[in-house]
């Protein structure tokens, strides 16, 4: 994509990681934008859509038999079916009643939350690029001996250890550096919600988003080069991989 990729890239395999990370940037921009949708579950249907969509990315990207829903301890909820109907049907009265509420702080917070979200969908995939590329997850042997959705839910954990951990002041200053505080993801929400929605976008490589998400999309993606964000990842990394080799 001409709006994710810079023409001097040195290899095809470096092109193909910037637009991966292009689209887990517009996938976090959506789902950040979840915030400001005042409909009671569409905005969790939401974000969990984007989280699945990053997480899809980084395996098409790899040539492993791993399947997408073995992943889902990882993006998503890791209770069993019956476990997650029940609790549903449980929190569906307390939602409707606290949802107003809820919703008046998501959006009276959003100067912190949009930026923290759009940066836990971007290392979701990342993460999960990272430990495809470098064989420790995806085979048929682990680097755990965990069969998949037992090395996804550890994966999960050590994930967000490692992300409560992260300096949030470098990463609020950076993004709002790069988008000016996000003043335009209002009005890129309702476009996020129809990418989102549209079902055969899930098989899709790609969504496609207004200009002006590409614009923000662009402008974080070059953000993350700079020094400070290239030390934080990497102790984000060095945390993480130190929670998954810890003893269970």
């Amino acid at each position: 994509m001409s709006d994710a990729t810079n023409s001097t890239l040195p290899s095809n395999s470096d092109a193909t990681s910037s637009a991966i990370t292009y689209q887990w940037i517009i996938a976090g921009i959506i789902s950040s934008s979840a915030r400001f949708i005042p409909i009671p579950f569409l905005d969790d249907l939401i974000q969990s859509r984007c989280r699945k969509f990053a997480v899809k990315a980084a395996l098409d990207a790899h040539q492993v038999e791993l399947e997408l829903s073995s992943l889902k301890p990882y993006y998503g909820d890791s209770s069993g079916c019956l476990a997650g109907c029940l609790g549903l049907i449980l929190k569906i009265p307390i939602t409707l009643v606290l949802f107003p509420f809820r919703k008046i702080i998501t959006v009276l917070t959003s100067v912190r939350g949009v930026p923290l979200e759009v940066m836990r969908v971007y290392l979701l995939g990342r993460t999960l690029d990272r430990y495809l590329g470098d064989g420790r997850f995806g085979q048929a042997e682990n680097s755990l001996l965990l069969d998949d959705r037992e090395y996804a839910t550890r994966l999960r954990t050590a994930f967000d250890r490692s992300f409560s951990r992260m300096d949030m002041h470098v990463i609020l200053a950076a993004m709002k550096d790069a988008t000016g505080g996000f003043t335009e993801l209002r009005s890129s929400a309702m476009i996020g919600l129809k990418s989102v929605l549209d079902r055969r976008r899930e098989s899709a490589g790609e969504w496609v988003a207004e200009s002006e998400v590409k614009a923000e999309a662009t402008r974080i993606q070059e953000s993350f080069s700079q020094a400070e964000m290239v030390i934080l990842f990497e102790k984000f990394d060095g945390r993480l991989d130190s929670a998954m080799n810890a003893p269970a």
